[in-house]
């Protein structure tokens, strides 16, 4: 009984304060708050520079500093495959110029290298077989950065694929409500956002400053080199020479691109089970061996060893 007393009177203290003070308590939050407000307005720059972490402080622009000086010891002229080298750059986003990812890769070589190099200092393993450690490193080190360049133009071409159905949803709707081409891209860019908006924000603009519509969209396929997106250009210049309306070309566009997205979906879901055999095979049924054979083959041991 007691307890039931002591509960009800600390409940009733504690509403009682909250009904007396909820109003001076709202006050003195909003008080604080616009205090907090003025100052950060009024906080210097160097403040707000200080509070980054200390990898982007003081790692990055050294890293940047380091690639920008050893750029300029690689040759400027363009080969065959200083041009292959360019235009996976430039399809995986990365705005660098050939002579910066160069320098980019020596660093991140020296780098593994010479880790690799202090850590067999701490561990002896035999000269031949250090030896054979810092070779691989060195070639994992030249592997990598080309092994990212690929994946980053897989994956970002990959999204442009799948952004492609619901851009032309908007675009379609954005006309059918009155607005022409370029407005509706601009709408684009204010409702949505990701890779493919990103470069029809860059289209636009160059539409702006007085490029051609034609040439700025065939830029636009040239730059990411989509077959989803050449197609959707080569569309939309075929419906402005023809007069065909655009806003039915981009709805037949979007079902369809639909439908390959589906079916996209549908080969990778089913590629799994296969792509599931290797760990299941390699890490799962050897230890799920060990757990139900290792009793019985340990008595076996023992019974045969005792004979």
């Amino acid at each position: 009984m007691m307890i039931l007393l002591t509960i009800s009177g600390s409940l009733l203290a504690f509403v009682l304060t909250m009904i007396l003070f909820y109003s001076k308590g709202k006050t003195i939050d909003t008080k604080s708050r616009r205090l907090d407000l003025i100052r950060k307005r009024n906080r210097p720059a160097l403040d707000d520079e200080f509070e980054k972490p200390f990898f982007q402080r003081v790692i990055l622009p050294l890293y940047n500093s380091i690639i920008k000086r050893l750029s300029g010891l690689f040759p400027k002229k363009k080969g065959n495959n200083t041009q292959k080298i360019e235009t996976n750059l430039r399809l995986a986003g990365l705005h660098l110029a050939v002579n910066e990812y160069n320098a980019a890769r020596l660093v991140f070589s020296g780098v593994v290298v010479l880790a690799t190099i202090i850590l067999m200092a701490f561990v002896r393993l035999g000269l031949a077989l250090e030896a054979l450690i810092v070779l691989l490193s060195v070639l994992f080190s030249l592997i990598i950065p080309t092994l990212f360049l690929k994946l980053k133009i897989t994956k970002r071409q990959g999204a442009i694929a799948n952004e492609m159905p619901d851009v032309m949803d908007l675009l379609c709707v954005s006309m059918e409500a009155g607005l022409g081409f370029d407005a509706a891209m601009v709408k684009i860019g204010e409702r949505l956002s990701g890779v493919l908006v990103a470069e029809l924000n860059i289209a636009q603009t160059e539409i702006n400053y007085g490029k051609p519509r034609r040439e700025a969209l065939k830029s636009l396929a040239e730059r990411n080199s989509v077959e989803e997106l050449k197609t959707f250009v080569g569309s939309i210049i075929q419906a402005e020479q023809l007069g065909i309306p655009i806003n039915q070309v981009l709805k037949a566009q979007a079902e369809e691109l639909r439908i390959k997205r589906r079916q996209r979906a549908e080969e990778k879901a089913m590629k799994a089970p296969v792509k599931m055999m290797i760990p299941l095979v390699v890490f799962v049924l050897p230890v799920l061996f060990i757990v139900l054979l290792g009793p019985t083959i340990l008595q076996v041991i023992d019974q045969f060893g005792g004979i």
